[in-house]
């Protein structure tokens, strides 16, 4: 999750749709770093790897289809 900020540094000066989809989960990764629960009811830490999870598993599902479509 380091780098986060490095790498939308990086895409700002892009404009096509790949750049714009990486942006899109740079922000997903930030909002769940910044997002406090409120204990005892809502442990903050396992609701941010929830959340991390949850885009792990968007990027993993993006990279099957992009492999599937190189692959006819």
């Amino acid at each position: 999750m380091r780098g986060v900020r490095k790498l939308e540094r990086s895409l700002e000066v892009r404009t096509d749709l790949p750049a714009r989809v990486l942006l899109d989960y740079c922000l997903a990764v930030r909002g769940a770093l910044t997002d406090d629960g409120r204990p005892p009811l809502a442990a903050s830490g396992l609701k941010l790897r929830r959340r991390i999870q949850e885009v792990e598993g968007s990027l993993a599902r993006v990279i099957t289809a992009k492999k599937g479509r190189k692959n006819p």
